[in-house]
């Protein structure tokens, strides 16, 4: 009975619904001349409505067979305790309508478009979320607003903003939407004339929009549009951007500079400061991963990690300096002074080798009788290395001088190429710290004392 009471306050109030909603979905249509399922105007996301006034919502469409409406997933039609909303026959199901909008008439409002007459396939749907308010609302809702366009030049377009204000009943205010065009600066200027704006008003002013429309659209056109929506006392600004698609593909993949320069300047800053990590910190972290992870050499039969072979001139640096530093790192040491005899100085330590895991031999000017040339070191380091049966570790108290016109031997060896063999430590008193840990590095590991207790106790295979 309810139903019909309704269905008679509808008809009783017809020719006024008519003259709300008459030729909606036939005005404002798109200017399109392809044939096939298709939307004729911009389909709203959202719909608005104060309780007791009049409310319509559209699916503007042509090329269907048939139209369906649900409400929160429901089909029509639809009781009136879900829904007030009636389909309008003059407009060939695409309008709903309710002439006295409720709470419960609040929900999803979904239209689907059918094709079966030409092509099975073809299904299009579109959902409106509609709100209800018992009074207008403080700021304007957007009903709708373009999406970002990437039109060619040439093209006719338009763009379309729309909002519900709700009724203004103020003298010499109303609701109002403009289009303009916003400079890199923010500073929104007005269109030129070619380019123009219709007004629409719905529901009795209380939904309101502007389209701006784009006979043929131009690259000067291209830019960033502001549609600025109002009623008495508030505002809201919406941005569409628009992108000529001759520009915007000119060159659709473009060499990435920007992203290669900031990734090498990464990976320099990245490979700079491990240069400077390991320059400051490299040799101890080496000389601690040896003696934590290498296999340790305290039972080899040898009594001394170390044999430290010098010159009468060098007996402070190796006496005074070296061996008690060495042995203050828990190394057993033992040093022997040599001639300066190049052709005696190796037969003079080898007999003191066997006993030696190491050999650390300093080679400065005055153990060389001040004979600081390419020629005598080779000659010194050539002997060295007739000792086989340990590591030989040279400490030098100045640079060798190397040069580009060294004497090579009958096989082409030279005392650069030779150098590249051997293990050459230049002593630095400035930099004391990195040369002992380069030093320890070249000895045979030392555990700490957990290490030590551990191995002795069996612990560790």
């Amino acid at each position: 009975m309810s139903n019909l009471l309704y269905l008679l306050a509808l008809f009783a109030s017809g020719s006024k619904i008519c003259c709300a909603i008459k030729d909606y979905c036939s005005t404002n249509t798109f200017d399109k001349t392809d044939f096939g399922l298709q939307f004729t105007k911009e389909p709203n996301y959202g719909e608005y409505a104060i309780a007791g006034k009049f409310k319509e919502i559209h699916c503007c469409a042509k090329g269907y067979s048939s139209i369906e409406w649900y409400k929160d997933g429901r089909p029509y039609p639809w009781s009136l305790d879900l829904s007030t909303l009636v389909i309008f026959p003059e407009s060939a199901n695409q309008t709903i309508y309710t002439p006295n909008v409720r709470h419960g008439d609040s929900g999803n409002y979904t239209c689907v478009l059918r094709d079966d007459q030409r092509n099975h396939d073809i299904i299009y749907s579109h959902k409106t979320i509609l709100n209800v308010f018992d009074k207008a609302p403080d700021d304007p809702k957007i009903t709708f607003i373009s999406p970002d366009m990437i039109p060619h030049t040439g093209d006719s377009l338009r763009l379309f903003c729309e909002a519900f204000g709700g009724t203004v009943d103020l003298p010499d205010a109303y609701n109002e939407a403009v289009w303009h065009k916003e400079l890199a600066d923010g500073t929104l200027i007005k269109l030129p004339k070619r380019l123009y704006q219709e007004k629409t008003l719905r529901e009795d002013g209380q939904t309101f929009g502007t389209y701006l429309k784009f006979e043929s659209f131009q690259l000067e056109d291209a830019g960033t549009y502001v549609c600025v929506i109002s009623k008495p006392g508030v505002s809201v600004q919406k941005r569409v951007s628009i992108r000529d698609a001759a520009v915007f593909y000119i060159d659709p993949n473009p060499f990435p500079w920007k992203q290669i320069t900031i990734a090498c300047l990464i990976v320099s800053t990245l490979i700079m400061s491990i240069i400077v990590l390991n320059r400051k910190y490299g040799p101890k972290v080496k000389a601690l991963v040896k003696d934590n992870c290498y296999a340790i050499e305290d039972y080899d039969g040898k009594t001394n990690d170390v044999l430290i072979a010098y010159s009468a001139e060098d007996t402070e640096l190796a006496n005074g300096i070296m061996l008690p530093k060495l042995e203050a790192r828990s190394y057993t040491c033992t040093s022997r002074k040599i001639t300066c005899d190049i052709t005696r100085c190796a037969a003079e330590i080898s007999q003191y080798a066997e006993s030696s895991r190491r050999i650390i031999v300093i080679l400065s000017p005055a153990a060389l009788n001040d004979i600081w040339t390419s020629a005598q070191l080779y000659q010194v380091l050539k002997h060295f290395q007739t000792i086989n049966t340990c590591k030989i570790v040279y400490v030098t108290v100045r640079s060798f001088p190397v040069s580009g016109a060294e004497v090579k031997n009958n096989s082409g060896e030279s005392l650069r190429s030779l150098m590249s063999k051997i293990n050459i430590i230049q002593w630095n008193v400035s930099k004391d710290a990195n040369f002992w840990f380069r030093l320890c590095r070249e000895l045979p590991p030392k555990r700490s004392k957990y290490w030590v207790k551990s191995k002795s106790d069996g612990m560790l295979a």
